[in-house]
């Protein structure tokens, strides 16, 4: 049972919720004399929720390629979060999902054809949502709770022309349940297992001395769900009331063999780590020690790296987060009369998540001490026999620049404020944690009706929002460490701070105790900890209306079909707007606030307005002819014009999106469809307003085995000359001293808004076949070519690309070279603070200056047999076969091709074949159905591995990121009309996750990528009861 999930919940409304009761009052009051009936399915009245078109009454077969899952595949997933089901079909890649820790916005995202979250529209029974939160544009699917999900439908094209901004990729549609009539009551419960028997990890542990976990179970998770509805008496009206509850806990990296270290290395690999451990540097150009590492008994040697020297962080990071989540809602509708209705729909979700990842560190920022701190003397071991103290290697330099130790400048009778860098892990403290508490609400309200025979139309309101907060908690506050690092002597000899005011202790980094334990007291620690809370909140605002109509009475018909024209005319006019406010420790960049940060989350207001007007029409052209069982056309346009306002600036701009489609079935067994749309992604208030930033971004490693090509190690040389190294702006004393590299493959990047930016343009082609051979009953194939090319898109030049292009240098070159920006020390991670000023990293502020293209081809299977006595069995296989998936950072560039590799400029692995292939068996067991799902993930080359140099040694760990097949197993059955029970195990054979040292961090996390790869065997069981 999931820890505290029966304890008593203190559940505070959002102050918005209140609003759900105005979407509802008119049916309410119109609604008198409800109670329940019979059940009445056949006489219930059906709203048509159709994916892909507007248009209710359709007389041509759809020409856009539609997937979808029923709620019977979400159930035999034992799927309590959405995302998690959609995830598995083969043309969505991963998002936000619960499994991202470093980078989690405590949202839960959707990424068709992997062209970003952003580019994919998401709708609950065909309305948009609003922003995610105030962390991130991209719609939240936290609102849509699995139980009360009917089917889920992805249109795999372009369809603003239809839906409006952001259909790029396509559109995710959630149908949900609605005019239901009786009670429902449901809990499920689940739980991560793991052996923990890969032999290669054991391996990897025992030579590094940490223990192996174990066979263990973690992560478990419980939902509980009603669905209540009633008729009223006239059968004119329904009420449907939703409610749940999930709790899921935490899954550590140290819970998984796998996650137990973070790994490092290419021919040989050893768990490493962060160099941000017990790590000083001093005065950096000290020329006395280079980097330094403070062993257990406190004595400094040279810094050497290794499990032994490194911090192993992994292992604190969540595999998955833990998750407490509220959703509610209802849905209705009353026949006014003569076929006008009016309808409602409301719905409410409050979030809250914690991500950890491992302990902050001072993490080699701009610090200072005094030479006169006692501490500065530590550092030569408990007998005294070190190499050096803290007081030989900081300290100033003279008039010559020549360097002068702080021991030197006591002897001479002086004293100093000094550069100090060091990087303490704070391990006393407890690793960082950013808690999400994110609260969405949406109401709509319409109405709508006959208008004679032939015409209808429908008029709605839409008011949704999100309120969230993100509080940031044992980090370091730099200002507070800098004042714990200026110490000074009291009169009874005790080290105290120079400046003692509030409280202040000083933090003894310096010491170890005799027992090699930390000398930093809770007290210390509690002194240096800082929070950071930032907290917005989005508003979106709809009004709407179509009028569709069937013309065939009007005469308006092709001569050769025997159904006419049906075509639909609407408005839209929708403003969305976004507000975040940070406290001051939050809106100080370059690690200057809170040092664990890699950059500030700064204020942003803004808001975006449309006006848009579209039609839409589907044309038969032929029907029942020898040659053309049906040949229809559909078309629709939308003209939209965009007003943009944030931080006393405004823009404007307009847009034309449109689609043209054709099917043609030459036989009742054939039917070939073609598809023509262009589509668009406006920007949104983060990409227009967010203020110049700091952050952090994942580079590839070389041939040896450095990440920056410019740096060196102990017997491990540069990958780039010193010529090409100075284009960089590294200096040639840095080079030849060496410049050191980060362990964990993070770098320091620059980033902001652009209030001029413009809508992307997408234009999608499909073409493709749908067989249902009359001679195999129930089977029908259909294979779909796809073409989607991104123009205008907001992005940047990838830091990867910006340092590549100077590296190599040649025509263009400078372009890259000047959005590099080396640190004082020559890194580009060290710290933030460029020589001379202004801010070190490379450059990635929004322009529209990209392009993307993916292309491949979506293979769709279904077939269905009676076996007789042995029941039946149903077949939903569903494959892609990508051919490119390609971005361009700028006019000119050479195109980053992502198909078949992962890392580096591709991040998450994008391989060439993947699928889902389901099959559901009715037994001949009265009531009892089993479902069985295999999930293939192709294999992946790691981005930038050197073909040639590779062919020439043995295979390494990193060059691939192997294929994995997961098997899904489970089982429902009716043990009464009222009571059904299921259970089932997802990654029954428990498949151990491919493992990669360059996986960066978002989806990537602890050697692999959780939310695509499973890290655990996932049991579940649960009962519904109904009546």
């Amino acid at each position: 049972m999931v820890a505290n999930f029966r304890r008593t919940i203190n559940f505070k409304l959002n102050r918005k919720a209140s609003a759900f009761s105005v979407a509802f009052a008119a049916i309410a009051a119109g609604s008198a004399g409800f109670a329940p009936s019979a059940f009445a399915q056949d006489d219930e009245i059906e709203e048509l929720v159709v994916t892909g078109s507007r248009l209710t009454r359709s007389n041509v077969t759809s020409s856009v390629p539609l997937v979808q899952i029923g709620a019977q595949e979400i159930d035999s997933r034992g799927g309590t979060r959405i995302e998690d089901v959609v995830n598995i079909l083969p043309n969505v890649f991963v998002s936000q999902t619960s499994e991202v820790a470093n980078g989690a916005t405590g949202t839960s995202t959707l990424n068709l054809r992997g062209l970003g979250a952003t580019r994919t529209l998401v709708l609950i029974d065909g309305k948009r949502l609003p922003f995610g939160s105030p962390f991130s544009s991209a719609a939240n699917v936290d609102l849509v709770p699995a139980r009360l999900v009917e089917r889920v439908d992805v249109v795999t094209a372009g369809a603003s022309a239809v839906y409006g901004s952001d259909a790029v990729a396509g559109v995710v549609n959630f149908v949900t349940k609605r005019n239901f009539e009786g009670f429902e009551l449901d809990y499920q419960y689940g739980w991560n297992e793991n052996p923990n028997d890969n032999g290669f990890m054991a391996d990897v542990l025992q030579r590094n001395g940490i223990a192996d976990p174990g066979s263990n179970t973690a992560g478990e998770s419980g939902l509980m769900s009603f669905l209540m509805g009633v008729n009223n008496a006239q059968g004119t009206g329904n009420i449907t009331i939703f409610g749940s509850y999930e709790e899921q806990e935490e899954l550590l990296g140290g819970d998984r063999d796998t996650g137990a270290c973070t790994l490092g290395g290419t021919s040989t690999i050893n768990c490493v780590g962060s160099s941000n451990f017990r790590r000083f540097n001093g005065t950096l150009g000290n020329g006395v020690a280079g980097t330094v590492f403070q062993q257990e008994d406190g004595s400094l040697t040279p810094f050497a790296g290794g499990a032994a020297e490194t911090y192993n962080f992994g292992a604190r990071n969540h595999y998955q987060r833990p998750v407490e989540r509220w959703n509610l809602g209802a849905s209705g509708y009353y026949e006014i009369d003569g076929g006008l209705e009016a309808y409602a729909d409301t719905s409410y979700m409050n979030n809250n998540t914690t991500a950890q990842i491992a302990e902050s560190a001072s993490f080699n920022r701009s610090f200072e001490t005094n030479c006169s701190n006692p501490l500065l003397q530590a550092g030569r071991g408990p007998n005294g026999a070190g190499a050096f103290s803290f007081a030989d290697f900081t300290g100033n330099f003279d008039a010559d620049g020549n360097f002068v130790s702080c021991n030197d400048i006591l002897s001479a009778g002086g004293d100093a404020d000094v550069q100090f860098i060091n990087s303490h892990r704070n391990v006393e403290g407890g690793p960082r944690i950013s808690t999400y508490e994110n609260s969405t609400w949406r109401a709509v309200a319409g109405l709508r009706g006959d208008l004679g025979d032939d015409f209808n139309f429908d008029i709605f309101a839409q008011f949704s929002g999100t309120e969230g907060t993100r509080i940031s908690q044992r980090d370091l506050n730099f200002k507070r460490v800098q004042q714990a690092l200026f110490v000074t002597e009291d009169a009874n000899g005790n080290a105290v701070c120079r400046d003692t005011s509030g409280g202040c202790l000083p933090w003894n980094i310096f010491e170890r105790n005799a027992d090699g334990s930390t000398a930093i007291t809770s007290a210390q620690t509690d002194f240096i900890q800082g929070i950071g809370i930032v907290t917005g909140e989005t508003e979106q605002l709809v009004f709407g209306g179509t009028v569709e109509g069937d013309l065939t009475n009007f005469g308006i018909q092709s001569p050769f079909a025997d159904a006419g024209v049906t075509g639909l005319v609407g408005f839209e006019t929708r403003t969305d707007k976004l507000s975040r406010l940070s406290d001051d420790i939050s809106k100080i960049s370059g690690g200057q606030g809170l040092t664990g940060t890699g950059g500030a989350t700064l204020p942003i207001d803004g808001q975006i307005e449309v006006d848009e007007f579209f039609m839409e029409a589907s044309i038969p052209v032929v029907t029942g002819q020898p040659w053309a069982e049906e040949l229809g056309i559909s078309a629709g346009y939308r003209y939209s014009d965009y007003t943009t306002v944030g931080n006393g600036l405004s823009n404007s701009f307009d847009a034309d999106t449109w689609f043209v489609g054709a099917s043609w079935s030459p036989t009742e067994d054939i039917r070939f469809r073609v598809n023509q749309a262009r589509a668009i992604r406006a920007p949104n208030v983060f990409d227009l307003y967010v203020g110049i930033n700091t952050g952090l971004t994942d580079l590839s490693t070389g041939e040896n085995g450095l990440f920056d090509p410019c740096a060196s190690a102990p017997g491990v040389s540069p990958a780039a000359s010193a010529e090409a190294c100075a284009r960089t702006g590294a200096t040639a004393a840095q080079y030849a001293g060496g410049i050191e590299d980060n362990p964990a493959g993070q770098y320091n990047i620059i980033t902001g808004g652009n209030p001029n930016l413009v809508a992307e343009t997408g234009d999608t082609t499909t073409l493709g076949v749908v067989y249902t051979p009359s001679f195999v009953e129930n089977l029908s194939i259909s294979i779909d070519y796809f073409d989607i090319e991104v123009t205008d898109a907001i992005g940047s030049i990838p830091a990867q690309a910006s340092l590549d292009g100077c590296i190599s240098g040649g025509a263009g070159s400078d372009t890259f070279c000047g959005l590099i920006q080396r640190d004082t020390a020559g890194t580009l991670w060290l710290s933030n603070d460029a020589p001379g000023g202004g801010i070190a990293g490379i450059s990635q502020q929004n322009a529209n200056i990209a392009s993307l293209e993916t292309t491949g081809v979506d293979i769709n299977v279904a077939y269905s047999y009676d076996f007789g006595s042995f029941g039946s069995v149903n077949v939903d296989f569903a494959a892609t076969v990508l051919d490119t998936n390609n971005s361009t950072p700028f006019a000119g560039a050479d195109s980053i091709e992502c198909v078949d590799f992962y890392a580096g400029q591709c991040a998450l692995p994008t391989p060439e074949y993947t699928h889902r292939a389901l099959l559901n068996w009715s037994t001949p067991v009265a009531g009892l159905g089993v479902a069985m799902t295999w999930r293939h993930v192709g294999e992946t080359t790691l981005f930038g591995l050197d073909a040639a140099a590779a062919a020439n040694r043995e295979e390494q760990m990193n060059d691939y990121m192997e294929e994995r097949n997961y098997l899904d197993l489970s089982a429902n059955y009716a043990v009464t009309d009222n009571i059904t029970i299921r259970a089932g195990a997802n990654n029954l054979l428990a498949e151990d996750a491919p493992l990669s040292t360059n996986v960066g961090t978002g989806t990537g996390n602890n050697n692999t990528y959780p939310g695509l790869f499973d890290v655990s065997r996932f049991f579940f069981a649960g009962a519904t009861y109904k009546f």
